[in-house]
C-alpha cells in the first residue's frame, strides 16, 4: 500500500489542476523541432518567438506560450503545436499555416466642396504592402493617389529581434487643392521613428516629421503683377513656403483579438505632438490626441465603440486648422465639412457600428491568386450589413471640450452600409449611406444624405 501512495498523490493533484514534481519517472526531454508550412520566415527570426528549445525537459506550458508568441506576429492563420513520444524523448512538431504577406488596395473617394465652391473633385488611391519583408518581421508599403488628389508615399519597419527595439522610416509628397479656400497645396514630408515593444500587447514611440508646403492660389501658377495685392484675395497670405518640424511621442495599447476584422478586444492610442522642433513661422503649439477602440462579439455579429479626444494648448493657426468630416470621422458630411464655420483647437469624436454578418460563401480555390498573395490558395466571401452612428464636438481649447462648456459646433451621423470581405487575404470594401444633420440658418436643421465608398475599416 505504501507503494502507491506517490501515484495517489500524483492523480489527485492532476485531477484538481495544481502542479506537482514527478519524482516517479525520468524526465521527458526535447530531443528535435520539426516545423512545416513555413516558407517565408528566416528560422533564425522564427525561432525568437519560441519559448523552449532541444535539450531542455518537456513543459508544456512553454507550448502553449510559443504558439500564442507565433500567433501574436499575425503572421500565421493557424498556428497547432504537439509533441510526438519517441524512445529518445519528445519531438515537437509545430504545423503552420501562412497569412497573406501581399496587401493590395484600391478606391475612390469625392469631394462636394474645393476652393469654397460647390464643385465636386474626384481621387483615386493605391497601395501595396508586403509583410515579413526579407522573411525578417519587415514591413514595406507602398501608396499612390491620382486624379485631383495626386500623392506618392513608402514606408519601412524593420524590428531589431530578438531586442524589442524597432525603427521605421516614412516619406511622402502630395499636390491637391483646398475644400474651403482658392488654393491649391503642395506637400512634402519625411518622418524617422524608434520604438520599443513592451510585452506582446504595447509599445512606446518617439518620432521626427519635418514638413514643407508650398500654396498658390489657384488659377495663379506665376509670380504676380507688379503691385498686385494679394492679402485682398487671401489675407493671410504673408507666406507661400512653410517649413516645419514635429516631434512626437507615444503609446499603443493593443489587446484586439486581431489587427484585421476584431471579433472583440480593445485599443488604446495616444500621442503628444509639437511643432516646437521647428515651428517656421507658424505658431508653436502641442496636441494630444488619444484614441480607444472597443469590440463586442455577439454571435457571429460584432459592435464596436470608438472615442477620439484632440485637445490644444492654444490656437494652432488657420494652417493647422481643426476640421472633420467624411469617411473613417463623421460619416455624413463632405470631407472637412466640420470646423469651417468655427475656429476649433480641440474636439470629441465617438463612432459606434454594429456588423450583422448576412452571407458567407464556402471557400473555392484560387492558386494564381493564392500564389499572388503569398499565402492562401482558397478564398471565400462575406457580406456584412452595419448600422452607423457618429458624433463629433468641436470647441476652442481643452477646457471647453473637457467641461463641455462655451460656443462650439457639433454634428450628427446616422446611417446603414454594407461591406464585402474576402477574409483569406484581408480585403474589404465598404458602402456607407449616411444622414448628417445640417443646421439650417433661420433655425432647426435637416438631414442630408451623404455616400461615403471606401476601403476597410476605419476601426
Amino acid at each position: 500500500m505504501r507503494s502507491c501512495l506517490p501515484l495517489i498523490i500524483t492523480a489527485c493533484l492532476t485531477f484538481c489542476g495544481l502542479p506537482f514534481a514527478d519524482t516517479t519517472h525520468t524526465p521527458t526531454y526535447v530531443r528535435g523541432i520539426e516545423i512545416y508550412g513555413n516558407a517565408t520566415t528566416r528560422p533564425e527570426i522564427l525561432k525568437h518567438f519560441f519559448a523552449f528549445d532541444t535539450g531542455e525537459v518537456l513543459d508544456t506550458s512553454k507550448l502553449r506560450l510559443t504558439r500564442e508568441n507565433l500567433r501574436a506576429t499575425q503572421l500565421y492563420d493557424k498556428v497547432d503545436i504537439f509533441p510526438h513520444m519517441r524512445e529518445d524523448g519528445a519531438h515537437i512538431f509545430i504545423i503552420l499555416k501562412e497569412s497573406a504577406r501581399l496587401q493590395l488596395g484600391y478606391g475612390g473617394e469625392y469631394s462636394t466642396r474645393r476652393h469654397g465652391q460647390r464643385e465636386i473633385w474626384y481621387r483615386f488611391q493605391f497601395d501595396a504592402g508586403i509583410s515579413n519583408f526579407r522573411g525578417r518581421m519587415e514591413e514595406f508599403w507602398f501608396g499612390a493617389s491620382l486624379w485631383d488628389y495626386r500623392s506618392l508615399d513608402v514606408s519601412w519597419y524593420r524590428p531589431f529581434l530578438p531586442s524589442p527595439y524597432y525603427v521605421s522610416a516614412s516619406a511622402g509628397a502630395a499636390a491637391y487643392p483646398s475644400d474651403m479656400l482658392p488654393l491649391d497645396y503642395t506637400d512634402v514630408y519625411a518622418r524617422l521613428t524608434a520604438g520599443r515593444k513592451i510585452g506582446r500587447r504595447a509599445r512606446v514611440y518617439a518620432s521626427a516629421t519635418p514638413v514643407y508646403r508650398h500654396r498658390t492660389i489657384a488659377g495663379l501658377r506665376d509670380e504676380p503683377e507688379p503691385g498686385a495685392d494679394i492679402e485682398s484675395l487671401i489675407p493671410f497670405l504673408s507666406e507661400r513656403d512653410f517649413y516645419e518640424a514635429f516631434g512626437a511621442v507615444g503609446v499603443v495599447v493593443d489587446y484586439r483579438t486581431s489587427r484585421f476584422d476584431p471579433r472583440g478586444g480593445w485599443m488604446y492610442v495616444s500621442q503628444v505632438r509639437t511643432n516646437r522642433l521647428y515651428r517656421g513661422v507658424n505658431v508653436p503649439f502641442f496636441q494630444l490626441s488619444s484614441e480607444f477602440r472597443h469590440y463586442w462579439p455577439f454571435g457571429a455579429d460584432v459592435a464596436s465603440l470608438r472615442l477620439l479626444l484632440t485637445a490644444r494648448d492654444r490656437d494652432a493657426g488657420a494652417y493647422h486648422r481643426l476640421t472633420y468630416g467624411g469617411a473613417g470621422e463623421v460619416r455624413g458630411y463632405a470631407t472637412d465639412a466640420l470646423g469651417w464655420d468655427f475656429v476649433a483647437n480641440s474636439a470629441l469624436l465617438a463612432s459606434l457600428k454594429y456588423h450583422k454578418r448576412l452571407v458567407t460563401s464556402p471557400q473555392v480555390p484560387f492558386p494564381l491568386l493564392g500564389a499572388l498573395f503569398m499565402g492562401p490558395r482558397d478564398l471565400s466571401l462575406r457580406v456584412d450589413a452595419t448600422f452607423i452612428a457618429d458624433y463629433a464636438l468641436l470647441r476652442r481649447g481643452p477646457a471647453d471640450i473637457l467641461l463641455f462648456r462655451g460656443p462650439g459646433q457639433d454634428g450628427v451621423g446616422i446611417g446603414f452600409g454594407t461591406r464585402i470581405m474576402i477574409p483569406e487575404i484581408r480585403q474589404s470594401g465598404c458602402i456607407d449611406l449616411v444622414f448628417g444633420r445640417v443646421d439650417q440658418p433661420g433655425g432647426g436643421f435637416s438631414w442630408e444624405p451623404a455616400l461615403h465608398i471606401y476601403l476597410d475599416m476605419f476601426f
